[in-house]
């Protein structure tokens, strides 16, 4: 509502349509199929998922027939997608990770002696570009065929520039362990994949239900964590893109009693606990990536799981420089102030700055179905108080041009103060979840970064663009457009004095907002962003006291950004 509330439009926005079984979402993706400028959702469900496609004026349409996606209603648990452009061609593809059959699961499963069946086969949609897929697993050697996938990620994990394929697989005690596609596009021009699993060190035998890229230790090298029931896994990156686990080593967690399948997380209780979506991201702005947990025990679901913690709650874990302690006593209050934990059966969660104060926010949701009947939704409003000493940060949006616009895969390096801060725009991962597509980089005392070099995708000619920018001032939101004619952009850190010199008034703004500067004899920029990055005034002038016309933009938070002789500044303001 452009308020810092929200409201719940699913009924007048989404067709209501009446299938021969109910159906029970369980996550999806939200990315642009057809490039017509709106994204678009795909929901993976148990029974038939549906892909809703945006009609540009709030509605969605149920276009799964339309493009030639698969349409079951029976018979299908979809639990996780993940989308990108794998092939360069300019448009979204996606991978649906899909589970068992549950009815079989209830009776059959046992803990320690396999299972009866094999899961169902994964789903793999290369997107045609005319508004339609084709469903190509089999062929592309990426279906699971003997796995029980509960999560995709497509994630470039060797910087080459191409997007490959994580799937990680349930029951991998038994059946078959995570995978690691490899996609050759940029070694041989076809999009293709191998596994390389085994050659990284990533065949692990879990229980997976959640993988969340990061580079904790910030040696530009994207490492892992994997969640699951009983031990985790955290896979630090060799610098060869061979991967160690090194969770025993790196998290300090609470105290379990012998004999129990130890990860060192368990808080309340003698059992193992089960872990879902691990979300990273730098709370505390210090340079450091911090972790939350997503913690549900599985009663219910089936009578081996029955003695499976039933107080668990999310942890909350701080990088204190390259470990990890647990500081979840301390994370939470509620609106009064009071202490909490988050003991609910969890399963996904997410990261966004929804009030783009330059503080990561997080989602938290458990997960309703036909067997599992809790559920329940938080909305975690980060408020790390600001010290005498302020811990400054970075956001990036990115839109790319040889590739579909979300440019998934698009590493960003950010210099400060001699460290590197790498991020990756992906998707999936997480049980049901996607983050937001916003990289957040906390500097600390740093009011300005060096440098930032944006590696985009390549296309499916392997041409890849790199952008470099420097000199590039703290505490603001960027939006970056791939400027495939490669060169460097340099901008001068604002100084103290400039920033004290330049007055927006009135805030709130109703139809005019009047910015008093200095000097007017220097021509100036003045670009307004809303605050999911896109521009929504340009306006040139040099004079010292100039008026914007914001009538025509709608009530909420913007940044204003003036440029002036290579000086940027940012000031913030509401519209009313």
């Amino acid at each position: 509502m452009h308020d810092g509330t929200f409201k719940n439009v699913a009924t007048s926005s989404f067709a209501i349509h009446s299938p021969d079984r109910r159906i029970f979402p369980r996550g999806g993706s939200a990315f642009d199929y057809d490039n017509d400028g709106f994204p678009d959702i795909y929901v993976c469900c148990e029974n038939r998922d549906i892909l809703w496609h945006n009609n540009g004026d709030g509605t969605f349409t149920d276009r799964t027939r339309l493009a030639n996606l698969n349409f079951p209603l029976a018979q299908n648990e979809s639990n996780s997608s993940s989308f990108g452009d794998f092939n360069g061609d300019g448009y979204n593809d996606f991978y649906v990770s899909r589970w068992i059959e549950e009815s079989k699961f209830l009776t059959t499963g046992t803990s320690d002696t396999g299972y009866a069946h094999k899961g169902f086969p994964n789903w793999f949609y290369v997107n045609n570009g005319n508004g339609t897929f084709t469903e190509r697993a089999v062929e592309f050697k990426v279906d699971g065929d003997t796995g029980t996938s509960n999560i995709a990620l497509f994630f470039d994990y060797d910087r080459d520039g191409d997007l490959d394929l994580f799937v990680g697989n349930d029951f991998g005690v038994d059946l078959t362990p995570n995978q690691v596609f490899k996609n050759l596009l940029m070694e041989t021009g076809e999009a293709k994949f191998v596994d390389v699993t085994k050659e990284l060190g990533l065949a692990a035998h879990v229980f997976c239900m959640g993988i969340a890229p990061n580079d904790y230790n910030r040696d530009g090298n994207f490492d892992f964590y994997e969640t699951s029931i009983g031990p985790e896994r955290f896979f630090k990156n060799n610098g060869d893109n061979t991967f160690t686990d090194v969770i025993s080593k790196i998290v300090q967690g609470g105290n379990l009693p012998p004999g129990v399948g130890s990860n060192g997380y368990e808080r309340h209780g003698s059992y193992m606990t089960t872990t879902w979506t691990p979300v990273f991201g730098d709370f505390d702005n210090n340079g450091w990536e911090d972790a939350m947990i997503v913690h549900g025990y599985e009663g219910g679901i089936s009578p081996w799981l029955a003695n499976q913690n039933r107080s668990d709650t999310s942890i909350f874990f701080r990088n204190i420089g390259n470990f990890f302690e647990d500081f979840t006593d301390y994370a939470l209050i509620d609106r009064f102030g009071k202490k909490m934990t988050l003991d609910i059966g969890g399963r996904g969660g997410a990261y966004i700055d929804y009030n783009h104060d330059g503080k990561i926010d997080l989602c938290f949701a458990s997960l309703g179905t036909s067997g599992l009947t809790t559920h329940d939704f938080r909305l975690l409003k980060n408020i790390t108080p600001d010290t005498e000493i302020p811990s400054h940060w970075l956001e990036m949006r990115f839109t790319a041009v040889r590739t579909a616009k979300e440019g998934i895969g698009t590493i960003v390096d950010v210099w400060a103060g001699g460290i590197r801060h790498s991020r990756q725009v992906s998707t999936g991962g997480g049980f049901g979840s996607q983050n937001s597509l916003m990289q957040h980089v906390g500097l600390g005392e740093l009011s300005m970064a060096d440098s930032i070099i944006v590696y985009w995708p390549c296309d499916k000619h392997r041409n890849r663009t790199i952008n470099k920018y420097f000199n590039i001032a703290a505490d603001q939101i960027i939006h970056y457009t791939e400027d495939t004619v490669i060169k460097s952009v340099v901008h001068s850190a604002p100084t103290a004095q400039s920033k004290e010199q330049i007055k927006i008034y009135p805030s709130p703004a109703r139809n005019i907002l009047n910015v008093n500067t200095s000097d007017a004899s220097v021509s100036k920029r003045f670009e307004i962003y809303d605050m999911l990055g896109i521009r929504q005034i340009d306006e040139k002038c040099n004079e010292s006291t100039f008026s914007l016309s914001v009538s025509n933009l709608k009530p909420g938070c913007y940044v204003l950004r003036i440029t002036s002789a290579g000086n940027i500044v940012t000031k913030r303001f509401v519209k009313e």
